[in-house]
């Protein structure tokens, strides 16, 4: 039989455990929301159509300032669908992202600099041996700019929901480790 004391330095693990799982959770929905961003973005510029980009070559654009509001999300959907590109972005302060495609799918967000202004370099890089297909754009993120209509339902609160998971995850798992870290120095004091 299990005794409570038994239990003790197993329920902090446990609930870090939770927390863990649920930080992941998070994780996986925050970079899951943006595959569906492109239909509902209200203000968007295309910028590279049905470009065809040969093995180990790459394509280039511009974003200029005037494209860009507040906050702005640059999607870029590749077929066939496989980790094939990558995204470099460099922005006017020469500051460069880098991102590689997840299932034909990659995004990357960026926020106007009312005092950096200038344009930004996209450069999309074929790293696979067949030819690909991209297209590219940029448009409001409907997320942070908080312009996401009801009408499109649950898909607005994507977002919010998977921070929150990750906040909740964050704070259970150091709960937990506190919790397991009193309990062991409990059971490893001596009883009076």
């Amino acid at each position: 039989m299990v005794t409570r004391s038994k239990l003790f330095p197993i329920r902090g693990i446990l609930i870090m455990s939770i927390g863990i799982a649920l930080a992941v959770v998070g994780a996986f929905l925050l970079d899951n929301s943006y595959e569906s961003v492109e239909s509902i973005m209200k203000i968007k510029h295309l910028l590279i159509e049905d470009r065809t980009i040969s093995p180990q070559q790459s394509v280039n654009s511009t974003i200029s300032d005037e494209q860009l509001v507040d906050h702005n999300v640059l999607v870029v959907h590749v077929k066939p669908e496989s980790d094939s590109i990558k995204l470099i972005t460099m922005e006017p302060n020469n500051e460069t992202f880098v991102k590689e495609s997840k299932d034909g799918f990659v995004y990357h967000i960026i926020g106007k600099n009312p005092q950096t202004s200038g344009n930004y370099s996209v450069t999309i890089y074929n790293i696979s041996n067949e030819p690909v297909n991209v297209n590219a754009i940029i448009g409001e993120d409907p997320y942070l700019s908080g312009k996401c209509a009801a009408s499109y339902g649950v898909s607005c609160y994507a977002i919010p929901m998977a921070i929150g998971f990750v906040i909740v995850g964050v704070i259970t798992f150091i709960a937990g480790g506190l919790l397991a870290f009193t309990d062991f120095r409990k059971k490893r004091l001596p009883s009076k």
